[in-house]
């Protein structure tokens, strides 16, 4: 009986809607269409965005009257070497996103002989020939010039990741008697490119390989110049390094070089001569045991100064 009841107020209300509606299907409603959000897409719950966070976090501040002990070392990160590879990836190349800055004119390049930074940086401004390459001192200083074509080469992943395979560092050791500790504080970084050059006579005639007639090359270490550390951090902070471990690290390229999260090998050390360690040893694993010795004399200097 109760369902009953109900089922005929069920058809009362529905013959009164349809007497309402002058006896005809009441129209279907149109369907509202949301409008497509604009401007470019985000790629994953994690977005690599900037925020208010990637800012460069300042050194603690040394008096120059609490400064003990300095002693400046040269070294080389080989981008090649598995421990480096963070620095070189494919999807997240250092060389790249420095270029990428110094093209924006947000970072100065120092010659490669301005080592002290003393001079004044090298021009960014583009030529005005419209029939000469669009390029600056910059261009041809950091890219340098295809040997082939005579033109700036291209600035991309593949060609940072086959022509550079050195980073310079030049560094201040400095003991801070108030904090009571030993530490390094980089003053420049110096990529240095791999340049093939062809052997000419006296004519400008290249030489030819007599086994393979083919013309001889020389293989060159060019140093495409000098930036300053303090300058390139605010660079670096900005751009998070491709991580295996894990996707969503944080770190970055800023926190590789503060934080020390790379390989490297002592290739001079500040001494009287101004000799680097290649001026006095041509054997390669003699090189690598001088760069030992070197560190391991620091480490000692470092632990002589405690009392147990």
């Amino acid at each position: 009986m109760r369902r009953l009841f109900f089922l005929s107020l069920f058809f009362l209300a529905s013959a009164t809607v349809f007497a309402q509606t002058g006896g005809t299907t009441p129209p279907a409603q149109e369907k509202k269409v949301t409008p497509k959000k604009k401007g470019p897409k985000k790629d994953g719950f994690i977005y690599r965005e900037e925020s208010e966070a990637d800012t460069v976090v300042p050194y603690a501040k040394v008096a120059k009257e609490d400064v003990a002990y300095t002693k400046r070392i040269w070294r080389e990160i080989d981008l090649r070497d598995r421990g480096n590879s963070i620095l070189a990836s494919p999807k997240v190349n250092i060389l790249n996103t420095i270029y990428k800055a110094l093209a924006a004119g947000e970072l100065d390049l120092y010659s490669s002989e301005d080592e002290d930074f003393q001079g004044e940086p090298l021009s960014q401004t583009k030529g005005n020939d419209p029939n000469a390459t669009n390029s600056s001192a910059v261009d041809t200083a950091f890219l340098g010039v295809n040997p082939g074509t005579s033109e700036i080469n291209r600035a991309n992943n593949e060609f940072f990741a086959a022509s550079f395979t050195t980073l310079r560092i030049k560094e201040d050791w400095i003991l801070d008697i108030k904090r009571g500790i030993f530490e390094p504080r980089i003053v420049g970084i110096a990529p240095v490119r791999i340049d093939v050059k062809t052997q000419t006579d006296n004519n400008g005639n290249p030489v030819l390989d007599p086994t393979t007639n083919s013309p001889r090359a020389d293989t060159l270490r060019t140093v495409a110049g000098w930036l300053y550390f303090d300058d390139l951090r605010e660079i670096l902070v900005k751009t998070k390094v491709a991580n295996d471990n894990n996707d969503n690290s944080g770190i970055n390229f800023d926190d590789v070089f503060t934080r020390r999260l790379f390989y490297s090998n002592i290739v001079k050390q500040s001494n009287s001569a101004d000799n680097r360690i290649e001026d006095y040893l041509s054997n390669s694993k003699e090189r690598l045991l001088e760069a030992e010795r070197i560190k391991k004399i620091m480490a000692d200097f470092e632990q002589g100064l405690w009392e147990y």
